[in-house]
């Protein structure tokens, strides 16, 4: 059976908080910078904060 170790990714968190930064029009025509936060699921655990050894 496998063994199973904290994910060295994510360190078991199951994902780490990521930020885009893009640029958007506003209603005058103007640009303004928009920076967005979200969440996702780790690459290297898929989600799950363990890893197989």
């Amino acid at each position: 059976m496998a063994e199973h170790q904290v994910c060295p990714g994510c360190g078991g968190a199951r994902g780490t908080e990521k930020t885009e930064h893009s640029v958007e029009t506003d209603p005058q025509g103007g640009q303004r910078p928009v920076q967005r936060t979200y969440w996702s699921p780790c690459s290297v655990c898929g989600g799950s904060g363990v890893v197989q050894r």
